[in-house]
């Protein structure tokens, strides 16, 4: 509270305000951008043709109704079929974030089925 308030007579003093500077500092963007891949399959599939840089990462939710674990990595992610290659598991509407430069870097893949993913890239 006493940062705010210390604050305030900038704000009014024509300087930048600080608390844009704050949200610089802490990395707070309005620019990102959403999407669904409903056809992830058993074999790796890549996020989105979506060509995006972000400036914090990609957040991926599996969806809720999904019957099957996802797994996420890069072009050769595996359904836990290989040590070296097999993905982060997604559990059914388990959620992860994760530093990646473009959300077409990111592959999935589901253990069975047809599933769906959703992700933001922030």
């Amino acid at each position: 509270m006493n940062l705010i308030l210390n604050l305030l007579p900038s704000i009014s003093s024509g300087a930048e305000n600080p608390l844009s500077t704050i949200s610089k500092a802490v990395g707070i963007t309005s620019t990102f951008d959403t999407g669904m891949n409903s056809s992830v399959s058993t074999s790796a599939v890549v996020l989105t043709a979506v060509d995006f840089d972000t400036t914090q990462g990609v957040m991926l939710t599996s969806a809720p109704d999904n019957d099957a674990l996802l797994y996420v990595g890069n072009s050769d992610v595996t359904a836990a079929a290989a040590d070296a290659t097999s993905g982060m598991v997604l559990d059914i509407g388990e959620s992860i974030f994760f530093s990646a430069s473009n959300p077409n870097a990111v592959y999935c893949i589901a253990a069975s089925g047809t599933q769906s993913v959703f992700w933001i890239a922030v």
